[in-house]
């Protein structure tokens, strides 16, 4: 009985092994982390509670700031003692450009593209730019070919040449077209005519020779002359490129409604697309 109890009481202990220490670096790379989430959401909050006139004045401020001019500025105007206009002085500035014109200007980019790959073997004469949501294309007279004939309104057969590639675009334009004859400083005064007669005739030849390839009548917005007042070249009043037709698609109005397109027109601009309103025409 007694061997019973005096038997050995083994007891098993187990000592906990420390884990090898984790580095730091990811605590780091998360703070790094939520501090960057924190600037976006802040910078996000800054620029929906600011007006859009002072986002115009931020925008001028970055793109004309200088650290090499005299005279420094305020982030909130002009100091006692630090001259220059401060970063939101919007009193220079001008009024933000209103998103309608900001879609004509686009549009009127996107045409432009084809008007010059369309026009690519009259380089020399043909100019077009976006003047705020309204494409002009300058048709010119060059040194050894004029659009029209001296003195007179009549078109040459290379300036209807050029006429007829331009109204193939024109006439899936569903915008307004205004037609403008320029002339150059010299006078031609025959019968009582002065330049500006002839440079609204020249317009109205223009005119004519358009819708005789297929630009429809009520596309006309508008036909003017403008003599010698509004030359491109401002340097030489004589210059030949002073002696052209504008023509301005205005992608600020409201759009006209097309009717069907010619055949010749499908075939040469595929591109062209015909409303649905113009295939239930007669």
């Amino acid at each position: 009985m007694s061997d019973k109890f005096d038997q050995a009481v083994i007891i098993k202990k187990f000592k906990k092994q420390g884990q090898a220490a984790h580095g730091g670096s990811w605590k780091v790379a998360y703070a790094d982390f939520i501090t960057s989430m924190m600037a976006i959401f802040l910078l996000l909050w800054l620029l929906n509670m600011t007006s859009a006139q002072k986002k115009v004045a931020l925008s001028q401020y970055f793109q004309n700031h200088s650290i090499f001019e005299m005279g420094g500025g305020s982030a909130t105007g002009r100091t006692r003692d630090i001259p220059g206009p401060g970063l939101f002085d919007v009193s220079n500035i001008p009024a933000p450009v209103s998103p309608r014109t900001l879609m004509a200007s686009d549009a009127a980019n996107k045409f432009k593209e084809k008007v010059e790959k369309k026009t690519r073997d009259y380089s020399d004469r043909v100019m077009v730019y976006n003047d705020n949501g309204k494409l002009r294309i300058e048709l010119t007279d060059t040194t050894g070919d004029s659009f029209f004939k001296p003195g007179g309104a009549e078109i040459s057969e290379s300036g209807k040449a050029l006429l007829k590639d331009i109204s193939t675009l024109l006439i899936g334009v569903d915008n307004r077209i205004i037609i403008e004859g320029h002339t150059d400083a010299s006078k031609y005064a025959q019968r009582g005519q002065t330049n500006w007669e002839l440079s609204t005739s020249r317009a109205s030849s223009a005119r004519v020779e358009l819708e005789k390839n297929g630009i429809r009548p009520d596309q006309i917005d508008m036909v003017a002359g403008y003599a010698d007042t509004r030359p491109l070249d401002r340097s030489n009043p004589y210059s030949s490129k002073n002696r052209r037709i504008s023509i301005v698609i205005d992608y600020t109005t409201q759009k006209t409604k097309s009717p069907a397109l010619p055949e010749h027109v499908k075939n040469e601009a595929p591109w062209i697309k015909e409303s649905p309103a113009a295939r239930t025409l007669p």
